[in-house]
């Protein structure tokens, strides 16, 4: 072979220099400042316009890992690239992972060090409601603000709902006050629904503490009104009807964004930087505004990095109050009220199901479990499954019995995901049995949702990733692409919480069928729950002895 072949063309070469040369002058031009817009700065500290050298450059682009400049060939521009290319991939670090390994993964040890003992699993045999031993709550922090925050009670302490044989906190029911005196005369299942009915009365708030809330937020609305662009609105369970006596106050404040106008078909995303940092200011101004209202004062703080969350505590109820900023109300506000006027059982079995949760530390993403909406939808995508089949006005308790085994036992919800609407399971298998029966350009928007969110949990089963493989999936009816279930990585937990209540539940109305003494009296659903209700009712307390009226100062 001649030597014209395998030399690099002097051209070629050249215009290497020529781009090179090129990169260095605009590389100068838009780092280093103009010496116009520098008059008066002393000689010595003007920059030079001296171009840096090759070696400096890599230092610059180049990698820690990899100071080692790359050889150059200059009779070679093959073997030059295939010094580049041997040098960057020396850079590079993949995560290999080992398919063939049969044991299983663990988390990181920073992470396994916040994952609670799972305790001994308590045996079906029904006992009295004062020796109960609560389940162990689990103590996690969330880096996410969200609505499932825990509940407050007296001096900024979560309520506490577990019993405990230590601390005089035994197993209560003052629900049955509600349940009337024929209670007696009814049958195991109907006693149940009359007793999961009463509780939901018990937990409602009255009239008078709805009469506060009313209060409070017209402190609000009228301490924020000359620095929000619009009246500050109303979310979470307190406009979906699914509140208890104490729920947080969620406020969302309206932010208009024009650039994200309907008549727009491209808008641009709602969460760019000027938009975040508008809500970060926004937010400051509420603080400000609070901290200067003698309601308030120092009980409030800004929480979160990116999507910040304003808290504040209403000194004179104890009330919390939440501040987010956004463009209108989420959509599933509207989903909530729909479900909850087709379903009207949706709220009492809400009540009970979210107090078996939390008795056992298992509600709220803080506790990295179900949140509100997640466990509504559960309820909901159970309902319409078996729509027709509870017919009866008085099936509360059979409906309640029917969720837990359903729940806790038939269904495993680390492998498979819940659907709303359509109603119903599914998995890897059935989604791709169903998606075949359509062409790929016309697959049903909730089966696209359904397929990306098995790949998210098959790809997390790939890689070792435990956590993410094994978490609640519930399709949000709202979005399909979104998973509501993503802050519960306790699954197994919430599925052994539903079946231990459905187990101590059919063995308390076995054992009350087969009774002979006069024990129709008892409750049967306080063997299920295993709550405590002091903090509860010391909070109610607080709030029926806050002063009522306009006693909101500014400067005080």
């Amino acid at each position: 072979m001649s030597r014209s072949a395998t030399t690099v063309p002097q051209c070629l070469l050249r215009c290497l220099a020529d781009r090179a040369t090129m990169r260095d002058s605009l590389f100068a031009r838009h780092s280093l400042p103009s010496l116009r817009s520098t008059p008066f700065l002393p000689l010595s500290f003007r920059p030079s316009l001296r171009f840096p050298s090759l070696s400096s450059r890599r230092e610059f682009h180049g990698s820690r890992l990899c100071s080692r400049e790359p050889a150059i060939f200059h009779n070679s521009l093959r073997k030059t690239l295939e010094a580049h290319r041997s040098l960057n991939r020396a850079g590079l670090i993949r995560k290999v992972i080992d398919k063939n390994s049969s044991s299983e993964e663990t988390l990181p040890p920073e992470q396994a060090a916040l994952v609670p003992e799972e305790p001994p699993r308590p045996t079906v045999t029904p006992r009295p409601v004062s020796a109960s031993k609560p389940a162990r709550c689990a103590k996690s922090k969330s880096s996410r603000q969200s609505t499932a925050a825990p509940s407050w009670g007296l001096g900024g302490e979560p309520v506490r709902w577990a019993v405990s044989g230590k601390k005089d906190r035994p197993a209560q029911s003052p629900w049955m006050a509600y349940v009337g005196p024929g209670h007696t005369q009814l049958d195991g299942i109907a006693q149940l629904g009359a007793e999961v009915r009463a509780l939901d009365r018990y937990l409602a708030p009255t009239v008078e503490e709805q009469s506060q809330v009313a209060q409070v937020v017209a402190e609000v609305t009228g301490l924020l009104a000359g620095i929000l662009p619009r009246p500050p609105r109303l979310i979470g369970p307190w406009s979906t009807g699914l509140a208890l006596s104490h729920s947080d106050l969620e406020f969302l404040l309206p932010v208009p964004d024009s650039a994200r106008s309907i008549e727009r078909d491209r808008k641009p995303s709602a969460t760019r930087p000027q938009v975040l940092q508008y809500y970060v200011d926004l937010l400051r101004g509420v603080e400000n505004t609070l901290r200067q209202c003698s309601l308030f004062r120092d009980q409030v703080r800004v929480a979160g990095k990116r999507n910040q969350v304003l808290t504040a505590t209403h000194r004179p109820t104890g009330l919390k109050l939440q501040f987010r900023c956004g463009e209108g109300p989420p959509s599933s506000i509207e989903y909530i009220r729909d479900y909850h006027a087709e379903y009207p059982s949706v709220r009492p079995l809400y009540m009970t199901s979210r107090l078996i949760l939390e008795s056992r530390g298992l509600f709220g993403s803080h506790s990295r479990s179900v949140g509100p909406d997640a466990l509504v939808m559960l309820l909901v995508s159970f309902l319409k499954v078996n729509h027709g089949r509870f017919w009866s006005s008085d099936s509360l308790g059979a409906q309640l019995l029917e969720f837990l085994q359903f729940y806790g036992v038939t269904v495993d919800l680390t492998t498979t995901g819940i659907s709303v609407d359509p109603p119903g399971c599914f998995n890897a298998d059935n989604v791709k049995d169903a998606c075949k029966n359509y062409d790929p350009e016309h697959v049903p928007a909730f089966l696209r949702g359904q397929r990306a969110l098995v790949n998210l949990k098959r790809t997390a089963a790939a890689r070792r990733n435990v956590a993410t493989a094994s978490r609640l999936c519930i399709q949000d009816p709202a979005n399909y692409m979104n998973d509501l279930g993503r802050t519960c990585t306790r699954t197994r937990d919430l599925q052994r919480a539903f079946e231990h209540a459905y187990n101590l539940i059919s063995a308390s109305l076995g054992a009350c069928k087969t009774s002979t003494d006069d024990s129709s009296g008892d409750s049967l659903l306080a063997h299920g729950l295993q709550a405590n209700f002091d903090d509860f009712n010391q909070v109610r307390a607080r709030i029926a002895s806050a002063v009522r009226g306009p006693t909101a100062t500014s400067g005080i």
